[in-house]
């Protein structure tokens, strides 16, 4: 539903101002989305869709995206001068979304993911203690580009609904399954429980080269901040412990590009 909007203090879009400090604060169970690709595969979840802003120019770029928007959902349009001035940065494409923000228990892993469940060959990447929404965004991409089948966060990781981190993702944060472990070592049995492997990508005395453990049919995969890496405590709890072999003067990558590199040696025996 189109609602031109010419008045900038109009309170129905308070969801929408001075975005970049409502993204620290927090933002009243709402959460933002933006460009078209990424709010493509947002609208492509519409039951949590709150309504759209997008600037005059933007709704005919948007015509295909916006036929497939349920009727009830409003769609604001203004001036990009005037999106601008109500989310106080720079909109370069004059599109805009904002989302419900699902309730912390509706996000718990073992009710969120409880498809794991079902037999069969499936792949999870854990984060674990990743706390840059980039890393985030990037890992989101990673198992939807090697077709990994859920990422599951412990509770320290940065949140997947960050509008940068979303972003960084090119929206696959809203297709591919996910869910928080407010409990690490709790999930981590009930993974067990369900007959998967439990895998770390780690250095240290008990790591060997990724390549010298051959896929499983089920399989999680753990991954931590490249500062603080996995604790021993939760190193202790896993099946094997992984390295990807690297230079001696290079003694690490980025958590985003050896989940990347994880996954693709993950997958060889499908290549």
């Amino acid at each position: 539903m189109i609602v031109p909007i010419d008045d900038l203090e109009d309170p129905r879009l308070e969801p929408y101002r001075d975005v970049r400090d409502r993204d620290l604060r927090g933002r009243d169970d709402l959460f933002l989305v933006e460009s078209k690709r990424v709010v493509a595969r947002f609208i492509e979840h519409h039951e949590q869709v709150h309504s759209l802003l997008l600037s005059e120019t933007a709704v005919d770029n948007m015509e295909d995206v916006l036929r497939d928007l349920p009727d009830h959902i409003p769609v604001y349009v203004t001036s990009l001068a005037g999106m601008i001035q109500i989310a106080g940065f720079r909109i370069h494409r004059g599109v805009l979304a904002a989302g419900h923000r699902p309730h912390h228990r509706e996000l718990e892993a073992q009710t969120r993911l409880a498809g794991l469940a079902t037999p069969g060959r499936k792949r999870v990447v854990v984060p674990v203690g990743v706390t840059d929404v980039d890393n985030i965004g990037s890992i989101f991409r990673n198992v939807a580009g090697f077709e990994a089948d859920a990422v599951l966060l412990d509770a320290a990781c940065a949140d997947p609904l960050y509008r940068k981190a979303s972003r960084v993702s090119v929206g696959h944060v809203f297709r591919i399954p996910w869910g928080i472990a407010s409990n690490l070592f709790e999930t981590l049995n009930w993974l067990r429980s369900l007959q998967f492997r439990i895998i770390a990508l780690e250095t240290g005395p008990r790591s060997v080269d990724l390549r010298r453990v051959d896929p499983g049919e089920r399989d999680v995969l753990l991954v931590g901040a490249e500062a603080m890496g996995i604790s021993d405590e939760v190193l202790a709890e896993c099946d094997e412990v992984v390295n990807i072999p690297m230079a001696s003067d290079v003694p690490s990558l980025n958590v985003s590009v050896a989940t990347a590199v994880a996954l693709h040696e993950w997958n060889r025996d499908l290549l």
